[in-house]
Order: C-alpha cells, then sequence, then structure tokens
C-alpha cells in the first residue's frame, strides 16, 4: 500500500505538471497579447516564422517572404484548439498536429484560441502578407538572439547567412567573422543597421567583392528610396568609391527584420576605393592588435593617434577621412582638428601612427588655409587652393550635398581621401554617404528648394564651401560638372528612378510598416512621401538650372549672431525671400526681435526681396525693456 500512495501522490502528479505549466504558458502569452508562442507557420524548405503583434493597431502579422507558396503553409499549435477563419472557410488546428493551409494574404482572419477543445481562451485577428520582387536574406547569429547587439554598437557576434533569391533558389551560403550595430542616431531606434563582416570575400549581385558590407534600415526615410536615389545618382556621375546596393527582405534569427539596403561600405579596398591601404600596411610592420598601442594626445588636444614602433617608408597615402561633429569625433580612435574647428575622424588608418597624424591634419590645415584666402593662396606656402584638392571631385561632392540639401552633408557622414603621392599629391571629395534626411527630410532649411546652403544646413557646419564658393573656378567648375552630369539626372529621378524603386519595394514596404510602423505617428505614407520627393527634385532642378545653367543673379545672406560672427549663410535668387531663417538662441532674460540686416534698421523677414548681399544679426532686447 505504500507503494500505491507513492505512486498516486508523487509519481502521478509528474505526468500532468507539464501539462499543466504548458496550459499556464499559454493563458499568459495569451493575456499579454503574445499569440505568436503559440502559433506557429513553416513555409518552404520547413523555416518557421511566427506571429507578430503589431502596435500601430489591434492586429497580428505573418510576414513571408517573397518565394512563400501561400497555398502550402504549414501551421502548428501548442494550444488545444484554434480556429482560423476567413468568410465561411474555418481551419482547425489540434495540439501535436500540423494542417497545410491554402492562406490568403491581405485579409483578415479571425483566431479563436480554446483550452480543452471547447472552452474558448481569448480572440484575435491575424493578417497574412508576402512580400514580392525582392531577395531574401537570413542572418542567423551563434547566440541565436539579436538582444545583446541591439542593445551595444560595439558588441560583436559571429554566426552565417543565406541568401535567396525571389524563386527560394540559395544564391549561396558564407561564414560571417560578426555583425555588429551601426549608425548613430538611427541606432536608437528598434529598426537598426548593422555591418557584416566574412570571413571570405563575398559579392552580393555582382557589386563587386568585398569582405565587408552594411545593411542599411533607411528607418528614417518614410519613401525608403533616398539614399538609393543619391547612390545611383553618384554611381552615374562616376564618383569614386560610391556605394552600390540593392534592396532585400531580411530574416534575423528567423525573425522577420524588415527591408533592408544591402550596400558597399565606405573603405579603402578591391572594389572600393582602390588606393594604398595605410591601416594593412601599418598592421604588417607592427602586427595585429593595434588597438592595445599606448595612444597619443596632442598638448593642443586638437590631434589624436596612436605610438606605433614603425610607420610605413611611404605615409603620404591611402587616408580615408570623414568631417564630423565634435562630440562623436572625440570619441574615435585617430583624429585631429583644424584651426576653423572642422573635426576629421581618420578611419583609415583607423589606428594611425603619429607620423601619419600629423602628415594628413598638416595637409588639411593647409587646404583649409589656401581655400579660406580670399585669392584662394595660402599665405604660408604660396600655393593656390587647387594644387592641394582635385578641383572637380571637390565639386562633385559639393553639387551632391547641395542638390539633396542633405541636412548632415557639412556636418557628418562627409568623405574625402588621398591617394599616395605617386599616383596623386592632391586630397579628393567623397566618396558619397547617408542620405536619409536629404530632399526636405528634416526640420528646416533643408524643406526649401530655393536656396544655396553651402553645407551650412546644420548646426556643426563646415565653412570650407561656403569660401570655396567664392572662388570663381570653383563656382565655374561647379557650373561644368552640373550641366554635364547631373542636371539631366535629375529629371530622370523625378520621372522615373522613384516609381522605379518604390514599384520594387511596395509589397515589402507594407510588410515593414506592419513590423515597425514609424518614428512619428503623423508621418507620411510612403507614397505621398515618394510624390514629395518628386516635387522636390523638380522644383530644386528648376532653381538650379536658374542659377548654374542660365547665370542667374545670387544674393548671399549671411547670418551672424550679435556679435556679427558667423559664417552659416545662404543663396537666393536676386528678388526672392528666404523663407527659413536659422534657429536663435538667446539668454534668460533677453527677447529675440528679429533678423536686423547690417547697416539698417530694418528687419529681414519672410516677405523681403533680397536684391544684393547683406549680413543680418540677431538682434535682442532685455525683457525688462533695457
Amino acid at each position: 500500500m505504500r507503494w500505491v500512495g507513492l505512486i498516486l501522490f508523487v509519481v502521478l502528479p509528474l505526468f500532468f505538471l507539464p501539462e499543466a505549466f504548458r496550459q499556464i504558458e499559454i493563458r499568459a502569452l495569451l493575456l499579454s497579447g503574445r499569440i505568436e508562442e503559440t502559433l506557429i507557420f513553416s513555409y518552404a524548405d520547413g523555416r518557421n516564422l511566427k506571429c507578430w503583434h503589431g502596435e500601430q493597431e489591434e492586429m497580428n502579422y505573418v510576414l513571408f517572404p517573397s518565394y512563400t507558396d501561400m497555398s502550402r503553409i504549414g501551421i502548428s499549435t501548442k494550444a488545444d484548439r484554434v480556429d482560423l477563419a476567413e468568410g465561411d472557410t474555418v481551419i482547425t488546428l489540434m495540439k501535436g498536429e500540423e494542417v497545410t493551409a491554402d492562406l490568403k494574404t491581405d485579409v483578415v482572419y479571425n483566431l479563436s484560441i480554446y483550452r480543452n477543445k471547447s472552452k474558448k481562451l481569448c480572440d484575435r485577428q491575424v493578417t497574412f502578407l508576402k512580400s514580392e520582387g525582392l531577395p531574401t536574406l537570413y542572418v542567423t547569429t551563434e547566440s541565436g538572439k539579436m538582444d545583446r547587439l541591439n542593445a551595444d554598437k560595439t558588441y560583436k557576434e559571429k554566426g552565417n547567412i543565406e541568401l535567396l533569391d525571389t524563386n527560394g533558389t540559395l544564391l549561396f551560403a558564407e561564414e560571417l567573422r560578426n555583425i555588429s550595430g551601426r549608425g548613430n542616431h538611427t541606432f536608437t531606434f528598434e529598426k537598426k543597421s548593422y555591418l557584416m563582416n566574412f570571413i571570405h570575400d563575398i559579392n552580393f549581385f555582382d557589386m563587386g567583392e568585398s569582405d565587408s558590407w552594411v545593411l542599411l534600415c533607411n528607418v528614417y526615410d518614410p519613401a525608403y528610396i533616398r539614399n538609393k536615389l543619391v547612390y545611383e545618382m553618384a554611381l552615374q556621375a562616376q564618383m569614386p568609391g560610391s556605394p552600390r546596393s540593392e534592396y532585400v527582405d531580411v530574416y534575423f534569427n528567423g525573425e522577420y527584420g524588415g527591408i533592408y539596403q544591402l550596400c558597399e561600405r565606405v573603405d579603402i579596398g578591391k572594389n572600393r576605393l582602390e588606393i594604398a591601404d595605410l591601416e594593412a600596411a601599418n598592421q604588417e610592420l607592427n602586427g595585429p592588435g593595434l588597438e592595445y598601442a599606448n595612444p597619443f594626445l596632442s598638448e593642443e588636444g586638437n590631434k589624436k593617434g596612436f605610438l606605433l614602433h614603425r610607420s610605413p617608408a611611404d605615409i603620404t597615402g591611402g587616408y580615408l577621412l570623414e568631417r564630423d561633429y565634435g562630440s562623436k569625433a572625440l570619441r574615435t580612435e585617430s583624429r585631429f582638428t583644424t584651426a576653423l574647428g572642422d573635426h576629421f575622424t581618420i578611419k583609415n588608418p583607423k589606428y594611425a601612427s603619429r607620423e601619419e597624424v600629423e602628415y594628413i591634419s598638416s595637409l588639411m590645415q593647409e587646404i583649409e588655409d589656401a581655400i579660406t584666402a580670399s585669392d584662394g593662396i595660402n599665405p604660408y606656402t604660396g600655393k593656390y587652393y587647387t594644387e592641394y584638392i582635385d578641383l572637380q571631385s571637390w565639386a562633385d561632392k559639393y553639387l551632391v550635398e547641395e542638390i539633396t540639401e542633405n541636412q548632415g552633408g557639412g556636418c557628418s557622414s562627409s568623405y574625402f581621401y588621398k591617394p599616395q603621392d605617386s599616383l596623386s599629391t592632391k586630397v579628393y571629395g567623397g566618396p558619397v554617404w547617408d542620405y536619409d534626411k536629404a530632399f526636405g527630410n528634416a526640420a528646416g532649411f533643408n524643406k526649401d528648394p530655393q536656396i544655396l546652403g553651402f553645407l551650412t544646413l546644420h548646426d556643426y557646419h563646415t565653412t570650407w564651401f561656403y569660401y570655396l564658393y567664392q572662388h570663381e573656378d570653383f563656382v565655374e567648375m561647379v557650373k561644368k560638372e552640373y550641366q554635364e552630369k547631373f542636371s539631366d539626372y535629375l529629371s530622370v529621378m523625378a520621372e522615373e528612378k522613384v516609381d522605379e524603386y518604390i514599384s520594387q519595394i511596395e509589397a515589402a514596404i507594407r510588410l515593414d510598416k506592419a513590423r515597425f510602423g514609424y518614428i512619428w505617428e503623423d508621418a507620411p505614407d510612403y507614397l505621398e512621401q515618394a510624390e514629395y520627393v518628386k516635387r522636390f527634385l523638380l522644383e530644386r532642378k528648376a532653381f538650379l538650372d536658374d542659377i548654374w545653367l542660365d547665370n542667374a543673379k545670387v544674393c548671399m545672406v549671411r547670418f551672424c549672431d550679435e556679435n556679427r560672427e558667423g559664417t552659416r549663410c545662404f543663396g537666393v535668387k536676386a528678388g526672392k525671400c528666404v523663407n527659413i531663417f536659422p534657429e536663435h538662441y538667446w539668454e534668460e532674460g533677453l527677447h529675440f526681435l528679429g533678423w536686423q540686416i547690417a547697416g539698417t534698421d530694418s528687419y529681414l523677414t519672410t516677405e523681403t526681396p533680397v536684391y544684393r548681399d547683406i549680413m543680418v544679426y540677431c538682434a535682442y532686447e532685455r525683457q525688462d525693456g533695457g
């Protein structure tokens, strides 16, 4: 009898505990609105998907890649019973069984979940969405999770990828050396960009072999096409190092991750900027682990690098530089700051020797001294500024930023490169990068297609292109390059490319928006945004054609603080008004009166036509009337 009691009170409950725990688990998931763990959908070659609970509306989604055969979807459940109903058609699932179903896309199914086959626990709704026309990239991390990658941009994890075409054919599978998060402001959003480093060189879509590729999230662009438009514009203008890219649907560890722009990284190397690689040369001479070398910081704090044991015999190139804003640049490994306060990160060599930092910072300072001189001649060396820079590439770089009115163009992600002297003694402008805030997609000046901004649209702008535009030969090169490379293509972009890209990704956008919504609650629809980009392009072309093809008079409006200092400057066509003004800053106890025209008692307003070059400054009065 003792053994019977032991079986009744100890052993038998062990058989029922798993079921009890399962019911508790299901109830908890349903109460939290997460039905994704109670239903599994299998497709293609046994890949599984779960529901995603949309945050923007009370709807659950299952998001399938473009090659999915929706007539052969396997469905299984942890619940005792599930009814999936659409109209008069009801699909009933029982625990432990898999049903193959023919599912419709873009319709709402009613979902009922039961306990003990007849006791209904809840009703939900689910919609099945399927992408179209895009390849599918599966990224699998070593941990099977993305949590640490999404929490820490410096964290790297091994993994592998599989790339399938639109028919589901495996193009290739490769091992990831590592994947990590990337981006600055965009990394704060739920959908993030990533950098993928491979063990072997990979050639995605015939874009050229490389071991490093970027998954660009385009999270800040409701049209999803701004970066693509600009990269293609730079490619057709034959600007070296311009990133090629293709759209893909990405699944991370089996879960839908969004539509991404798979693109080349701005870098030195084969099929990128094909110039000398100083980083590789430094490693060859000093061995791996350069990041552990002793750093150095100049007494003035304006130069930072590393005390390497050896520097290459030829340190004249290649360098890849990024003009950046101070708080970000100060956190980088190797950097320098010019006399006018322009911060440059040395992207390659990342761990630059003292000699390399001194060389490239001195050269860039000589460039600054030349272009800021009224006659373009460096007062210390006697060299004219075009002896330092490749004029054509700098004009092209300026044109891309000016045409797009890229809000960060004079601030961050602004690249320059320097080959070895044996190839060229000059510094080149480019490559292009980061245009999700272009074409009017940011608050402020880049919404006005009727101005020249000289790359001063951002608070932390560079002054270099403002000064360059004072030199007639630079302006003439800008006009020449605009006529030959850009003017006609702006029409192509507006009349063909916008619709071409939207048509290519339209189905995928629906999945992405179901998964992520958008960063602003009142964000415009992607089609509305696409039409906005078209209008912007055409208005921008008309204005720039007037300026650079028909030689309409440009009046400079220079905005200064109350001390008559500042180099933020806009160009407007003679007789036109300034429509958007810079933000003004004031101390407590002061009242902003407006932008006073220097030498007058008048104020510049949005209704004041401008007929000559003017300077305006912030005018204040004390709130007590003093």
